[in-house]
């Protein structure tokens, strides 16, 4: 992704695209270009689901201060001996015990519950990177899509050029009566399916402009071009490196922030197995004769052990499970990585043979066949068709080129690369 940022847009063939300029009618708004680096800056800063996560951190944060908190201490006031019958009838002999309880954990069970906040916050965070980076690819895929849109809308504005002088030119010899008047009727009717082709392409690219701006985040293109080097294809790292890069992306640094938590689980379950006493302090005072005392007591509760068994149980299986899930995950994604790179390395390919075999064997044809045509030698069919087979290859690379960034691009979002981590690149 990091490669396709901020210059004029350009074409690697003489003649497609006379200048940029030509791209001011492109049925854009007449705000400041946009650059791929500048569209992932706006999408990290405004985009709604990344800025919803920073309130997902200070929950996470509120949790775990939560859990390095002692447990509270309970006042008591118990009244007993009242309403009763005989002796015990009414309140003359009842006895009134204020009492204060706190609840002392054994075992380090306070540091085990911390342990397990921060690994929970851990794996808040690693969800959140791994979020930016799809959000960050999104945009670059949405910004490719514009890129290549506004191309085929300057390829289908010279269709339409070429289409009117041809129709200039055979009606120039249909009057001269060296051409049918069939002729004319076929040239004016590519004049109109190109324009018609025209529109759509419009209509298309502010679809495509549409998409990118909520990509980032924003509810209105507001933006003006969108500018990058479409037909630059740079050289790309070999699969065994991707591979390599794989393994330490987020995606799969997030298996690790899980096991982290189940470990932290585990730990918590198991001193759970330790009873935490309860001791009470308090004073009693006895109606009969304004007596007070003072009351003491310890509390154990029973079974502490096997009650946390079956939680340990469930935890270790869940925490088993969890290298199983990392290894079908990569596979999947190494798949998917392999698959991403052999169309890139394909589409690069067949850009390579269409700008520099193809389009300069049509370029010489359409020249050769319109100076045959204009002296009778051809007819106007056959350089119609030389016309079309020209525009086609010149639309064939632009979907060759937006394919190549579109697989680079999962590539680097399967290998955990951000255009907000790494940086721009040449």
């Amino acid at each position: 992704m990091q490669y396709l940022f901020s210059r004029a847009l350009t074409m690697a063939w003489t003649g497609l695209f006379a200048a940029v300029a030509a791209a001011t009618d492109l049925e854009v708004a007449s705000g400041p270009p946009m650059t791929l680096t500048g569209a992932v800056q706006l999408a990290l800063q405004t985009h709604p689901e990344l800025a919803g996560f920073a309130f997902d951190v200070q929950a996470q944060q509120a949790l775990s201060r939560q859990s390095q908190l002692r447990p509270a201490p309970e006042l008591d006031l118990l009244v007993e001996d009242i309403g009763g019958s005989g002796a015990r009838s009414g309140i003359e002999s009842a006895q009134t015990t204020l009492s204060l309880s706190q609840v002392i954990e054994l075992g380090g069970k306070r540091d085990a519950r911390s342990a397990v906040a921060a690994a929970r916050l851990d794996r808040q965070r690693s969800e959140q990177a791994v979020r930016q980076l799809d959000i960050v690819a999104e945009v670059a895929r949405r910004f490719i899509a514009t890129l290549a849109q506004q191309s085929r809308v300057l390829i289908a504005r010279e269709s339409l050029s070429l289409a009117e002088s041809t129709a200039l030119a055979v009606e120039r010899r249909v009057r001269a009566a060296a051409a049918p008047e069939a002729e004319s009727a076929r040239a004016q009717v590519a004049v109109a399916e190109a324009r018609l082709d025209l529109e759509d392409a419009i209509h298309n690219l502010a679809t495509r402009r549409h998409s990118l701006a909520a990509a980032t985040g924003a509810a209105e293109a507001d933006f003006g071009e969108a500018q990058g080097e479409l037909l630059l294809l740079p050289a790309a790292a070999v699969f065994g490196d991707w591979v390599a890069r794989l393994r330490a992306s987020p995606d799969f640094l997030r298996f690790a922030d899980e096991q982290r938590l189940r470990d932290a689980e585990v730990q918590l379950a198991e001193r759970q197995r330790r009873a935490d006493l309860r001791a009470t302090i308090g004073v009693r005072r006895y109606e009969i004769g304004d007596d007070v005392g003072m009351v003491a007591g310890i509390g154990l509760p029973l079974f502490a052990s096997a009650r946390a068994t079956p939680q340990i149980d469930a935890l270790r299986a869940e925490q088993g499970r969890i290298e199983f899930d990392r290894q079908s995950a990569f596979l999947k994604a190494q798949d998917q990585l392999f698959a991403r790179y052999q169309e890139m390395e394909h589409a690069r390919h067949v850009a390579g043979v269409v700008r520099d075999e193809v389009l300069p064997q049509l370029e010489s044809a359409l020249e050769k066949t319109r100076y045959a045509y204009l002296r009778g030698r051809y007819s106007y069919l056959e350089w119609a068709d030389a016309q079309q087979r020209l525009l086609t290859a010149r639309v064939r690379l632009i979907d060759a080129a937006a394919d190549f960034h579109s697989n680079r691009i999962d590539i680097e979002r399967l290998a955990g690369e951000s255009l907000a981590t790494t940086g721009d690149r040449p």
